[in-house]
């Protein structure tokens, strides 16, 4: 076969491929869509995408996942939105085009300890995580309440919206203890006294008086008898001349 006629040939055959294509796209392919009947669109938001396929299917509808979004509270995998919507009227044999969860955003989970437990649960909410379980433990050396632990640690990542557990640790219980009677005393005994028991003398008040010898405990504040914390100011009234 001369060489232009093999050429006609293979241009023949390019255009009559041409011609079937756009006869296929114009005349086949809207006849064939356009024989499905038409269906009210179900609701698939909140399904899992096999669900979806299932119910989809039942209406002569296919399920495409087309992106997946975070979502602090809805499960990897559930479908977030739809396209079409639910209730549009649409033809069978359309695919349904749907956004899924990946799950709740993450983060690395911020130090706290050191932090009051007001400073604490600030943090949490500004960086999305909550406050879960707080417990308060007594230790000696703690001048005021501050966040001794917490639970998960910092730094390791974990979704937004996750609860954060805290061990707050807390001044120790002071001791209360009996204050003595201290009347009819003498001063240096009862200096003793109250450095033996931990209490702390305020200065001394006199009283000028001639029926007590000198030096001798003539009242105190607070009375005997009555509980005071360790640490606590006393105070003594003594006699002179």
């Amino acid at each position: 076969m001369k060489l232009w006629k093999f050429l006609l040939l293979i241009m023949g055959l390019i255009v009559t491929g041409g011609v079937v294509l756009l006869a296929v796209n114009f005349y086949v392919l809207p006849s064939i869509i356009h024989s499905n009947k038409v269906v009210t669109m179900p609701d698939v938001r909140g399904m899992s995408e096999s669900g979806a396929g299932t119910q989809l299917r039942t209406v002569g509808l296919e399920v495409e996942v087309a992106r997946q979004r975070a979502h602090p509270t809805i499960p990897v995998g559930m479908i977030l939105d739809q396209v079409p919507g639910p209730s549009s009227r649409i033809r069978g044999g359309r695919t349904v085009r749907v956004i899924t969860s990946s799950g709740p955003p993450a983060g690395a989970v911020p130090q706290l300890a050191g932090l009051s437990l007001r400073q604490a649960e600030i943090t949490l909410q500004r960086e999305n995580y909550r406050l879960g379980r707080v417990l308060r433990v007594r230790r000696t050396g703690v001048t005021e309440p501050v966040v001794d632990f917490q639970n998960p640690v910092p730094g390791i990542e974990l979704y937004k919206g996750a609860v954060v557990d805290l061990v707050v640790a807390e001044p120790a219980a002071t001791e209360l203890l009996r204050m003595p009677d201290l009347r009819g005393v003498p001063l240096y005994q009862a200096r003793q006294s109250i450095a033996d028991a931990g209490f702390v003398l305020a200065p001394v008040t006199y009283k000028r008086t001639s029926r007590t010898a000198p030096n001798m405990i003539l009242s105190q504040n607070p009375p005997a008898g009555q509980r005071i914390r360790k640490g606590e100011h006393l105070e003594l009234v003594a006699s002179s001349r």
